[in-house]
């Protein structure tokens, strides 16, 4: 029987090296694989840099002798005028400057080259410069502008917050567009009804948590594909405000007359001459969206609530070995996420367009998840998107209302246009959070 013993104990002995060496080469493999992605979607974004320096190349040798210009409000809006020519060839050759060199560090530094920042400071030159020649000698001004760019981000920043939140905790929020919508329709009944312009954004925000917290129901509680359950909710909220917007809105119109959110003078820095027409004469919305961008990026980074908020979406197991609730987690990220929605749908009818109307929404929520995904669920990186989505926003506003001859078709689709190219050309493989969209049992 000893001897038995003896020589069954060495058979063990040597079973635990060979598992720790399979999954150390499983695990080999996988940053393997990993590592390849990443340098192949390295090569495809420097491939898509060096296209669009050699398009930018292309433009500039045809914009010799055209002039750019453009105006500040230097005191007000519609107030004294600061006007200024700078030539369309100089912008061009700086955006392909830029372009070129993006491509060269994107192709020698890999993983490791922060390409969001570098298209962060490309892009407002580049939108500059195809203002310029599309213009061809119109004056823009930039006041309006720069305006236009704030306030158009608004919905897409504060809603790419709520799907960072939620998706953080491991729970996909695919029915960002859906909350956008009846945040938009609830809180222009609200205002509307009560008189009161708050009651709004309070009401947009109470009904978008509502929403979020029956999505989060069916996913977690009985573990509903995420996925099909936002897109539900989204195609069910278009029809749901559709209806109620002709069937009740339309015939009883003081329904849908919001008190409107008007934008504040911030006391002395709005009189700062060009800078406080554009950042200090704004929405109340825009400034509450920067602040709650930083105060998400301090809680998630910073607070022990974020580090088991990106615990849940990680390794939610783990999380509930040491004695984290998921489910709790995950549905309060929800109601959160829900929130953030419902008030920047408000923000639609109350500051936007004056009111309600059908699929006012206009495809923001799945621009925030795109904002989203090119921020890599990272509050400031994601709002910085949106700023470049509301940059291309303006600029499509800009060149309809001083009458460029293009179709207006062009026009509109350019912000989903540039939506397509930075999600499915520029982003390639990124990490998600590594649980998100899968059910969990709390056990």
């Amino acid at each position: 029987m000893s001897a038995k013993k003896k020589s069954a104990a060495p058979s063990r002995s040597k079973a635990a090296p060979v598992t720790a060496t399979k999954r150390l080469r499983t695990s080999s493999v996988g940053d393997g694989a990993d590592a390849h992605q990443q340098l192949i979607a390295s090569r495809v974004r420097a491939g898509l840099f060096a296209f669009f320096a050699l398009l930018s190349l292309a433009i500039t040798s045809g914009s010799a002798g055209v002039e750019g210009k453009f105006a500040f409000w230097a005191d007000k809006v519609g107030g004294t005028d600061i006007s200024f020519s700078i030539p369309v060839i100089l912008l061009w050759a700086i955006v392909t400057a830029g372009f070129g060199a993006m491509a060269g560090l994107q192709l020698t530094r890999g993983a490791t080259f922060k390409w969001r920042l570098a298209i962060g400071l490309v892009s407002p030159i580049l939108v500059f410069a195809l203002l310029a020649r599309l213009l061809d000698g119109t004056t823009a001004n930039l006041t309006v502008f720069f305006t236009s760019t704030l306030s158009y981000a608004i919905p897409v920043g504060i809603g790419a917050l709520a799907g960072i939140v939620a998706e953080r905790s491991g729970f996909l929020n695919i029915a960002i567009e859906g909350k956008l919508l009846f945040g938009a329709m609830i809180g222009s009944i609200a205002s509307s009804l009560t008189g009161i312009a708050i009651a709004g954004p309070i009401a947009g925000a109470i009904f978008g948590a509502g929403v979020s917290l029956f999505l989060a129901w069916l996913g977690i509680r009985y573990k509903v594909d995420q996925i099909i359950a936002g897109t539900v909710i989204n195609i069910g909220a278009v029809g749901v405000t559709t209806f109620a917007y002709l069937r009740v809105l339309q015939p009883h119109s003081e329904f849908n007359r919001p008190i409107g959110i008007s934008p504040i003078q911030i006391p002395v820095l709005s009189e700062i001459p060009i800078l406080g027409p554009i950042l200090f004469s704004l929405s109340p919305y825009f400034y509450l969206s920067v602040g709650l961008v930083l105060f998400f990026t301090y809680m998630i980074y910073r607070t022990r609530w974020g580090l088991r908020l990106r615990a849940a979406g990680e390794q939610p197991n783990a999380a509930g070995t040491v004695g984290i609730d998921v489910v709790k987690l995950r549905y309060r990220a929800m109601i959160i996420a829900g929130l953030l929605a419902g008030f920047a749908g408000s923000y639609i009818s109350l500051s936007g367009t004056g009111g309600f109307g059908v699929n006012t929404s206009a495809g923001k929520g799945f621009i925030a998840l795109a904002a989203v995904i090119f921020g890599a669920w990272n509050p400031i990186y994601a709002f910085g998107a949106s700023l470049i989505f509301g940059m291309t926003t303006a600029a499509t506003t800009l060149l309809s209302g001083l009458g460029v001859s293009l179709p207006p078709q062009i026009l509109l689709s350019m912000p989903y246009v540039v939506t397509i190219i930075v999600v499915a050309g520029l982003i390639g493989r990124v990490r998600a959070p590594a649980s998100a969209g899968r059910p969990y049992d709390q056990g």
